[in-house]
């Protein structure tokens, strides 16, 4: 699955965890030093959903610049690749930028 994005996996907290932690590459972007650092699990709000919620947080130092919002290839080190719809958070820290995969 490396180096070719998964696109036909109903994708859930779970999918991740073993990826915390792990270099992220998003394509359109030179962007060094991204990682996927947390999970933020939820429950869902009902019985009749497909998964319980929760959002990706990836964090990179930061630049000049900024990824923008937007569908993208996302290649984990050693891992696999999923196209992911990736946002750029809030981050208050100076050193840092925070972006965001939401999943509901």
């Amino acid at each position: 699955m490396q180096g070719r994005a998964v696109s036909d996996v109903f994708l859930e907290y779970h999918h991740f965890e073993p990826l915390v932690g792990k270099t992220v590459t998003f394509t359109g972007v030179e962007l060094p030093g991204v990682k996927l650092v947390k999970i933020i699990k939820s429950e869902k709000s009902f019985a009749e959903a497909k998964r319980d919620p929760f959002i990706l947080i990836f964090r990179s130092p930061r630049y000049e610049y900024y990824m923008t919002e937007g569908m993208r290839e996302c290649a984990f080190e050693g891992g696999p690749t999923y196209n992911l719809y990736v946002l750029p958070t809030h981050t208050p820290e100076k050193e840092w930028q925070d972006y965001q995969a939401i999943f509901n």
